[in-house]
């Protein structure tokens, strides 16, 4: 342990001499505060700096990427170089937001593939199915498989379907990327889960053989009970055996996330020489103790493309930095299920929180995808209504507990709609589950 904060000590000054001399927000956000970066020797000195908004981000992404000609004339040309840039998903604005790495940064994420794929269980001999979506732009989820597969030599099919609109033949239907991935025989499936979830339905429909896989890995949205117990169904029925299913925490400011070293285990970083995690009280920017729920914030300790200090994720979380209890590395764990920040809904005067509805909602048995939808009609005095869209054939026993619950949890009466399965997730035009939506025109 002495090592590792040895180690990330000494990588967080050499990123922050790289910060101080080529950096716009930092330069200009150490100015207006006094700090000089040179004096932030270990990580409790951290604490010294804010945390930095994700919205000073979306807003200025540019800013935040290190400026090449400006770096200290130490540093290699793989600092330096551009490899690629990955994008956000997922922003206020609609339009995603550049990550950009460097040569330097490419070797990282290469290297931190790598122990990901060890802690996840991934062996020699496995053959992966990406069924990521083909996006408008190169996503971390994406990407995160091309890299794991050629770091370890895997063979990987890709599935190619989503909404990316070409001049050219690119994108795959559901079909044609069942028939692809049947062939290849896979062994690993990696994907948002509720794709997942209806690409098996089309697999199941079809007759298809998908009896070799024996893990599953997902990113992008969580994977409830009844989701997983779905999965581990469907590829049984299949003559698939004994299958695992691995859930990564993960976000484009860590380039691979947190991942599982069992089922059910708690999300953990395998790479604590590169990304440094507290939780925060965001007002203060105290840092909190572990066990603590605060406000998730990353520090990257070994960076040269774009690169963050104390930047707020989004999510709070709590945090152990003990060893992994299973697996025994070190490295700090997630150690209860995340929750975004500010989703606070106004709706007949009362804030309502969707995180609380979300997890009420996901506990009722046979529910594993559903929607929230805030939405009001268009005449004089019409009320707000909170709706929920839930997957699951007209069951008037399951309305009935779903109105009581919720009732009970946020004190709102929502209605409740059921829809056909597959028809809240469209994966031809989303990356992801849009769990909330709000469609009065002018929200309170």
């Amino acid at each position: 342990m002495d090592d590792l904060d040895a180690l990330r000590q000494a990588r967080l000054r050499r990123t922050l001499a790289a910060v101080a001399a080529a950096h716009p927000y930092y330069r200009a956000k150490f100015e207006a505060l006094g700090i000089d970066a040179n004096s932030i020797r270990t990580l409790d000195d951290l604490q010294r700096l804010p945390p930095t908004p994700k919205q000073d981000y979306i807003t200025g992404p540019e800013a935040f990427r290190l400026l090449p000609d400006d770096l200290p004339a130490d540093c290699a040309n793989e600092e330096r170089v551009l490899w690629d840039v990955a994008y956000t998903t997922g922003t206020t604005t609609g339009k995603p937001s550049p990550f950009y790495n460097t040569a330097h940064d490419a070797y990282g994420i290469w290297d931190q593939a790598r122990r990901c794929n060890e802690a996840e269980g991934l062996i020699a001999t496995d053959r992966v199915a990406n069924l990521y979506p083909l996006a408008g732009f190169p996503t971390g989820a994406f990407l995160s498989v091309i890299r794991s597969t050629m770091i370890s030599g895997l063979p990987v099919v890709h599935g190619l379907t989503g909404g990316a609109h070409s001049d050219f033949k690119v994108r795959n239907s559901l079909a044609e990327a069942l028939d692809i991935v049947e062939r290849f025989r896979p062994t690993v499936l990696w994907g948002v889960p509720s794709f997942v979830r209806r690409f098996l339905d089309e697999a199941l429909r079809k007759g298809a053989d998908l009896s070799a896989v024996r893990l599953v890995l997902t990113s992008g949205e969580p994977v409830p009970v009844v989701l997983r117990a779905e999965i581990k169904d469907a590829l049984g029925r299949m003559g698939a055996a004994a299958v695992q299913i691995r859930a990564r925490y993960a976000f484009t400011e860590m380039q691979g996330g947190l991942v599982q070293c069992a089922e059910h285990a708690e999300g953990q970083n395998v790479t604590p020489d590169l990304y440094y995690l507290e939780t925060l009280d965001p007002d203060t920017g105290r840092r909190l103790p572990d066990g603590e729920p605060g406000h998730l914030a990353i520090t990257h300790l070994h960076r040269r493309g774009t690169v963050m200090l104390r930047y707020l994720v989004g999510d709070v979380v709590t945090l152990s930095r003990a060893p992994c209890p299973l697996c025994g590395r070190i490295g700090e764990r997630v150690t209860a299920t995340p929750r975004r920040t500010g989703n606070l809904v106004k709706c007949r005067g009362m804030l309502v929180n969707t995180d609380l509805v979300a997890d009420t909602v996901s506990a009722l048995p046979g529910v594993s995808e559903f929607q929230i939808v805030f939405r009001r009609e268009e005449k004089a005095g019409a009320m707000d209504e909170m709706l929920l869209r839930i997957e699951h054939a007209e069951d008037a026993g399951l309305r009935e507990a779903a109105v009581a619950r919720v009732r009970q949890a946020v004190s709102l009466r929502p209605e409740i709609e059921f829809v056909a399965r597959g028809g809240l997730y469209d994966h031809e035009k989303s990356i992801k589950t849009r769990r909330v939506v709000d469609l009065r025109k002018v929200a309170d």
